[in-house]
């Protein structure tokens, strides 16, 4: 027996192992009547509802949720499930026009329970620990922790040597390719119907691309790229590397080597995914130079510390809102609790950098309008008895599934 013959055998042997990890952790989620059970539909329903209770189709789907889940659960058992198609509008997301198709409280239900007890356990198995969007415990907070921790670690045993490789992909969920996200789905879920179900969510959405808006569309998306990830890490090496969703990065003491078969990797693993870069935001910049990640600017001092600078356009987005909230509010249009919840989001997010004067000095903007200081001791004397106005605004009493404040 030869040297490569030997080496076959100890490969087959390892794929096999897999094969039979990946067949174990699939039949643990159960089959499809164990997925779609009557607990799994109601929990999952419940999460839907969680946050739009003031959305009329919500209040209509919950206010009869014992019979909805029953018809649903039918439906799925039978096959006679029906998608509901989309609801598609456009939102503005940091200056750039998304194509959003939501999807009817039902379906979205049936999606939720399909990701939560079946295809995350499954995905999420394959996933690098880096791979930080749309996965419990991650999200960009994670994100950028990761990222810090990286410069920081690369600082203790390189110095400022070497550089980032930021990469980005272009129409990532417009030109994602179904074939892969098909092929993903035939390796991994046993049961027959749950892929069918699967696979008829991603074919909703056209021949090429996923929707924004969709639980399945995030969770595949998250998949797509997963072998460039494990290139990265395993194939490569590099340890300082992350993504999140279609944005990622590669810290190496190396430029050169970031700038050669770094590059060249990622274009080669790209187009074998059917994906494509955008070369105007994929570039190799010095770790000596400021570089932009997830709109957050990076700064590697000579001493090792790490200043992280949110997006300045936040902060005029925010004064803008405040003065057409002050000329709402004055007209009774807006309550304060309204206008509380945008100022601590914004101060939520910032808090998230070293943007300590850039906080207080749009709180004092603040102040100069509303006459009180937006910190827990002025809201809690200002806006303490205020109830949220009803979801007819026809009164001040709170709207179903909310707390009168």
């Amino acid at each position: 027996m030869t040297s490569e013959e030997r080496r076959e055998i100890r490969y087959q042997r390892r794929k096999a192992k897999r094969d039979e990890a990946r067949l174990k952790r699939s039949m643990a989620c159960g089959d499809f009547d164990e997925v779609f059970s009557f607990r799994h539909l109601y929990l999952s329903a419940k999460k839907c509802c969680k946050g739009v209770y003031w959305k009329s189709s919500t209040q209509r789907y919950i206010s009869n949720l014992i019979p909805n889940i029953s018809e649903t659960l039918l439906s799925l058992r039978n096959g006679t499930f029906i998608h509901r198609g989309f609801h598609e509008f456009y939102i503005m997301e940091r200056g750039k026009k998304r194509h959003i198709r939501s999807v009817h409280i039902s379906e979205r239900t049936v999606q939720k329970c399909l990701c939560d007890y079946c295809i995350v356990p499954i995905y999420s198995a394959s996933f690098i620990y880096d791979n930080s969007a749309s996965l419990k415990h991650r999200g960009m907070d994670f994100a950028l922790r990761r990222m810090v921790y990286h410069l920081e670690r690369h600082f203790r045993k390189h110095g400022l040597a070497g550089g980032i490789l930021i990469y980005d992909f272009k129409s990532f969920f417009d030109d994602a390719p179904h074939e892969p996200l098909l092929a993903e789905a035939e390796r991994r879920l046993h049961d027959d119907r749950i892929r069918a179900l699967h696979n008829s969510f991603i074919a909703d959405f056209g021949p090429v691309g996923l929707g924004l808006g969709s639980q399945i569309s995030q969770t595949n998306a998250l998949l797509l790229p997963s072998p460039l990830d494990h290139y990265f890490k395993e194939v490569l090496g590099i340890e300082g590397y992350a993504r999140y969703m279609d944005d990622g990065y590669a810290i190496h003491e190396d430029l050169d080597y970031l700038k050669g078969e770094c590059m060249l990797g990622l274009e080669e693993v790209t187009q074998h995914l059917g994906l494509r870069l955008n070369w105007k935001k994929t570039r190799v910049v010095p770790l000596v130079d400021f570089y932009r990640w997830l709109k957050t600017k990076f700064i590697v001092t000579p001493q090792g510390k790490v200043i992280l600078k949110m997006n300045p356009a936040s902060t005029k987005i925010i004064r803008r809102k405040l003065r057409s909230f002050y000329q709402k509010w004055q007209m009774g249009e807006m309550t304060l609790a309204d206008i509380r919840n945008s100022v601590d989001s914004y101060n939520g997010h910032m808090m998230r950098g070293n943007s300590y004067k850039v906080r207080k000095r749009t709180n004092q903007y603040f102040k100069s309008m509303f006459g009180f200081y937006p910190n827990k001791k002025g809201w809690e004397r200002n806006v303490s008895n205020v109830k949220r106005r009803s979801c007819t605004g026809n009164s001040y009493e709170p709207c179903l599934g909310q707390k009168a404040g």
